[in-house]
């Protein structure tokens, strides 16, 4: 493959705030339609699938790795170096898109820049991480295991394994105590 303008190169689409799946979606049907086939190869949208715990359930979701971004792989110019009109109007005329990052001049991702976000990518496929909705020294309340009703406040988060080092307060002295995410809850009331 050639360095020649008319490759394919990735480029970074800004999109509305939470509007980066309907984009991808309406991008995707194109390319499956031929309308743009030519054109647009992929749509990227980097996320990671995190756990949390909410009205006393776990549960899954997917979290984006840059929100309000998706990355393009384009062919936006013609063989001299000209920006081709059809993909370039297409793509920033998709209702939710901003603009494609260098407005009128598409500025393409430098190789090790697609090669990182790939490899984030590429990482989070199979692993859910909890998501950290924590803060050293926050006051929380247990609300599962053998501490269950107790409060205390954070003293080490171990965001990998998913583990809080919560201190709590047992027959008069601070006790530390182990416990995953999904154990404790924000203590507002304390």
């Amino acid at each position: 493959m050639s360095n020649a303008p008319s490759d394919f190169r990735w480029y970074t689409l800004q999109t509305l705030s939470n509007n980066e799946s309907k984009v991808k979606r309406h991008l995707d049907r194109a390319i499956k339609g031929e309308e743009m086939a030519d054109y647009v190869a992929e749509i990227l949208m980097p996320v990671k699938t995190v756990k949390d715990f909410r009205n006393g359930k776990k549960r899954e979701s997917e979290m984006k790795l840059y929100p309000s971004y998706l990355f393009v792989r384009a062919r936006l110019f013609d063989d001299e170096g000209g920006l081709l009109e059809a993909p370039w109007n297409f793509l920033r005329s998709t209702d939710g898109v901003i603009g494609l990052i260098g407005g009128q001049a598409p500025v393409p991702l430098r190789t090790e820049e697609i090669n990182t976000i790939l490899q984030q990518v590429a990482d989070a496929a199979d692993k859910v991480v909890p998501k950290i909705d924590f803060n050293l020294g926050e006051r929380v309340k247990i609300n599962d295991g053998p501490f269950a009703n107790l409060a205390g406040n954070i003293d080490k988060i171990d965001a990998d394994r998913g583990k809080l080092e919560v201190s709590v307060d047992i027959f008069g002295r601070s006790t530390p105590v182990e416990l995953e995410f999904w154990q404790v809850e924000r203590n507002d009331r304390d």
